[in-house]
């Protein structure tokens, strides 16, 4: 008897520690109602260099300019249910920049002369949007805001079983931190681009095609958010 009030107590701390993943991050906005909000970071990469083209100068601007679309789109998002403390309110910070963690060759948004750098300590951290505490805790107070967003959207392609058709797929996920440092979202969600863009897995990232990216990731950021219910 006492095993199984231990393993329903157990489950019921597993669930609890789990309840943030199945919320929309709309309905977390109702929860903190009145509160402040800011993408802190936002990223983009290409997933065991599947990608060709990823890294040549004319593919690096586009993908700043895109991360900014991104960007812009995310904090518009918010706006129905948060305040929003728009990135550029607060990129120039130097006490923002200080707290930069491990640089990575990812897409990044730009404002101004400045790239919005990654805070995540190393790769585990990056691809679960994720932070320590204390970072948590200061990029909230270097920010202005009570919560702040973490995005981090990983490039491939989805390459069909029986007709090897390849279209743009986005795997997208999303870690928002109180002022407190704690953990209060915690979401992913692929997504598949609907234009064909090549076949074999063999495709190009470039001023044609990029832009099936940009719309997959769209779509994955409305369905974390519960935008698409709404």
């Amino acid at each position: 008897m006492l095993k199984i009030i231990r393993l329903a107590t157990l489950a019921v701390v597993l669930i609890a520690g789990h309840a943030c993943a199945g919320k929309t991050i709309a309905a977390l906005g109702q929860q903190f109602a009145g509160k402040k909000i800011a993408v802190a970071s936002i990223s983009a990469n290409n997933w065991g260099n599947t990608l060709q083209g990823w890294n040549s100068s004319d593919t690096t601007d586009l993908m700043t300019s895109r991360l900014n679309q991104m960007l812009d789109y995310t904090e518009t998002l918010l706006a129905k249910d948060w305040t929003v403390v728009a990135a550029k309110d607060f990129v120039g910070k130097p006490e923002f920049y200080q707290l930069a963690g491990e640089q990575r060759e990812v897409g990044l948004p730009r404002i101004g002369d400045r790239d919005m750098p990654l805070f995540s300590k190393n790769r585990k951290q990056l691809i679960k949007a994720q932070v320590d505490k204390d970072v948590a805790i200061k990029l909230c107070a270097a920010t202005g805001a009570d919560l702040v967003v973490l995005v981090y959207s990983e490039w491939t392609v989805a390459t069909g079983k029986f007709v090897p058709t390849s279209k743009a797929l986005t795997k997208n996920v999303v870690g928002i931190f109180d002022a407190k440092g704690k953990q209060v979202y915690s979401g992913r969600k692929d997504t598949v681009g609907r234009k064909t863009l090549g076949g074999l897995g063999k495709v190009v990232v470039n001023k044609d095609t990029i832009d099936q990216w940009v719309a997959a990731y769209k779509m994955g950021i409305d369905d974390l958010y519960g935008a698409s219910a709404q």
